[in-house]
């Protein structure tokens, strides 16, 4: 039986439990570029990888509130009600038009018992809400991966294409690629559970694009169905196993032969100049190449680099984003690949292109600069520190009690709140109530976007704290000379939204371990909390509170910041159809955890209370104090006497010359046995004492060292 095999979906199955295994690496922006340089000849030093873990569940509660509830019926997603059931428990939001209502907000509140389940598969039809199907217009397949609440975006961008360039094109979110029903029907090896209607569009596409596809099953999905696009593959910030696939006319990153494939060597030679001196960089450095790489491409001569340079062209306008973007994007792939000209050579080059429209990849905003009809900033700040001289200005003062808004008062604790750029420029809602709900709370916010490759660079160069500038002062920090004092601004506690590791992002660094030491010396130098709360992208609010955070979530959340050093985590909301909603109650638990942090680290260490957890399961068995290929007794005080200098009261033990580990491991051994816990706590200090006593007459069934003076506590 191969391992394909073992996996199939199937009732009790570890597959049909929500396996999610991860493909071999995460392309992001800047991972994706390298794939590219990689492709054009430059040699890695390591892959970027990912590793899984798993944490406990979530206690069901909670339901959808009314305002999540009517924008789901505006969107024609399908509701399973308590209340109200059809003969198969689905009910269609156009059968429950009286139940819409305008909305100034997206929140996951506890107002009406709404479940949201799953459209069955027939019901996905990604290209109601498009262009009608027109057999003389090329077919294009997008794919937004977990970004689905960027599907109206897509389409509405298609729409608008001048008469010369409309197409036919499908929309489908990650969640549209496969079906649960149909992997669990498949006896066969090679079925794979795929949406019969995605299936069917991918191999009638002229055109393919896809991003975010990180899924293990999506991915092998997609691939199997790549071969069909009969004309270019862009694929932007997926799994490895598919990069390889991009193809536009005679580019292409798949390798063939022995040769490397790619851009010809004078396009390599310009690409090699994008990097920067700093390893922890580099990664960032090749975003950059992004501005004038298309620009450059243009003076060399070959169809390899024509072809090139429309797909960086291409992945220019994606990664910039918004509707007018995109649009560009889909005009710019029709004219160039889709539409026969006479001499397609001339064309590439002859082409006008639509205007790019340019958001910083490092900004500052504030909801009261927020534009009403669109949701987007009609005013960003380039610096921490212009963003604060305006936030404390009487200007935005006045302003905030014009619009009623609830400012956090100057003297608040300042907050840096790290934000995904494309989340800023698709205009989501979740930004401006996170931010406003920040500063309710008495936080004052410096909320910056950026791509999130980049998040490391803006904590070394754009953000400084109290510890820092002490440190500085008295010699004992060394700022790196990329610090811009002019631009820097001091804060309490840094929060990210985005989750990924602090040093590139998802993609980490190309060198192996860089990242985690970087992160370790940007973060000590700073000393202030380190948080990471976001709201989950790939997961519903309903699953998450029936089964907690899984897979491919549980990674970016977890596992990936634990290794940066982040001291505390918080779910902020999640998806509801393809929106992001907030849980406020949420939020507010993450203001209160950051409050909470920063008020201990103004508690003298001697008035700090600590709790030590030490293992020790299966109970009755011996296992207290155990851990495999550690000396836990030892590890205990040596951790004790490091409190002790670092002021916490620890009672006498760090100077105690009979105080011992070990005795600490048997005295919370004794106290763990049953006979113990049911006499309760006023007895418990009697069985320590007659264990010791058992111990000072030779009982060899006792720890050696409670016949120490004090049973060596």
């Amino acid at each position: 039986m191969t391992a394909r095999k073992r996996y199939r979906r199937g009732k009790g199955t570890t597959r049909n439990r929500q396996r999610k295994r991860q493909p071999r690496g995460i392309i992001t922006p800047a991972v994706f570029l390298l794939s590219l340089t990689a492709a054009a000849g430059f040699s890695l030093n390591s892959q970027p990888f990912i590793t899984s873990t798993s944490t406990s569940p979530f206690q069901k509660s909670s339901i959808i509130g009314k305002a999540v509830f009517a924008e789901l019926c505006r969107n024609g997603d399908f509701i399973h009600t308590k209340k109200q059931k059809s003969t198969h428990g689905l009910v269609r939001s156009t059968q429950l038009h009286a139940s819409r209502r305008a909305s100034s907000e997206l929140f996951y509140t506890d107002n009406d018992e709404v479940d949201v389940v799953d459209a069955p598969i027939t019901s996905l039809n990604p290209s109601k809400k498009g262009n009608d199907s027109n057999p003389s217009c090329p077919n294009i397949v997008l794919v937004t991966g977990f970004e689905s609440f960027n599907r109206e975006l897509y389409m509405e961008a298609a729409s608008q294409l001048p008469n010369s360039c409309k197409i036919n094109i499908k929309v489908f979110a990650d969640k549209d690629i496969r079906s649960a029903q149909l992997a669990a029907m498949s006896d066969t090896e090679e079925g794979m559970g795929i949406n019969p209607e995605f299936a069917d569009a991918v191999r009638h596409a002229d055109a393919f694009v896809g991003s975010l596809i990180f899924d293990y099953d999506d991915v092998l999905a997609v691939k199997s169905l790549l071969p069909y696009v009969k004309g270019p593959r862009l694929l932007f910030e997926s799994a490895t196993e598919i990069m390889e696939f991009n193809r536009v006319g005679s580019f292409t990153m798949e390798k063939t032969g022995d040769g490397p494939s790619g851009p010809p060597p004078a396009v390599k030679a310009i690409l090699s100049k994008f990097s920067s001196g700093k390893e922890e960089d580099k990664i960032n450095g090749y975003l950059k190449m992004l501005k004038v790489g298309p620009d450059l491409l243009k003076f060399i001569p070959g169809e390899k680099a024509g072809d090139l340079r429309t797909w960086l062209e291409a992945y220019r306008y994606w990664n910039q984003g918004g509707k007018n973007n995109v649009k560009a994007m889909l005009q710019l792939l029709t004219q160039r690949c889709l539409v026969k000209k006479e001499s397609s050579a001339a064309h590439v080059s002859d082409t006008v292109l639509p205007q790019l429209e340019i958001t910083p990849d490092v900004g500052l905003l504030h909801p009261l600069l927020l534009m009403q009809s669109s949701g987007l900033p009609n005013q960003y700040f380039e610096s921490p520190k212009k963003y604060l001289d305006w936030r404390l200005s009487p200007e935005c003062v006045s302003l905030s009690s014009k619009k009623g808004f609830r400012l956090a008062p100057p003297t608040a604790p300042r907050v840096a709140v790290l934000l995904y750029r494309k989340h800023v420029i698709s205009g989501l809602r979740y930004i401006s109530d996170l931010i406003t709900i920040i500063e309710s709370q008495g936080l004052l916010p410096i909320p910056i976007f950026i791509n999130g490759v980049e998040a490391h660079t803006i904590v070394r160069d754009l953000l400084t704290s109290k510890h820092e500038i002490e440190g500085v002062a008295h010699g004992t920090t060394v700022r790196d000379v990329t610090y811009q004092p002019s631009k820097a601004a001091s804060v309490d506690a840094i929060v990210n939204t985005i989750g990924f590791p602090l040093v590139g992002g998802p993609a980490g660094s190309m060198e192996a371990g860089r990242n985690v030491a970087v992160a370790e010396t940007l973060l000590t130098s700073m000393n202030v909390p380190y948080i990471v709360a976001s709201p989950l992208l790939v997961q519903s609010i309903p699953q998450w509170k029936q089964s907690g955070v899984l897979g491919l979530q549980s990674v970016i959340l977890y596992s990936l910041p634990e290794l940066d050093g982040a001291i505390d985590t918080c779910v902020l909301g999640g998806l509801v159809g393809d929106k992001i909603a907030l849980i406020p109650e949420r939020v507010r638990k993450m203001t209160s955890r950051v409050n909470g942090w920063m008020n201990l680290r103004r508690t003298p260490p001697s008035e700090r209370k600590i709790t030590i957890m030490v293992y020790g399961f299966p109970p009755n068995v011996g296992a207290v104090g155990t851990a495999a290929l550690l000396d836990v007794p030892n590890s205990l005080e040596r951790l004790l006497k490091r409190l002790d200098k670092d002021g916490y009261d620890v009672g006498g033990f760090a100077t105690d010359p009979d105080a011992s580990g070990e005795s600490l491991v048997a005295a919370l051994a004794i106290l763990s046995e049953n006979s113990v816990i049911t006499t309760g706590a006023s007895k418990m200090q009697e069985a320590i004492d007659a264990r010791i006593e058992r111990a000072k007459k030779g009982d060899i069934t006792t720890a050696a060292t409670l016949a120490r003076p004090g049973g060596g506590l």
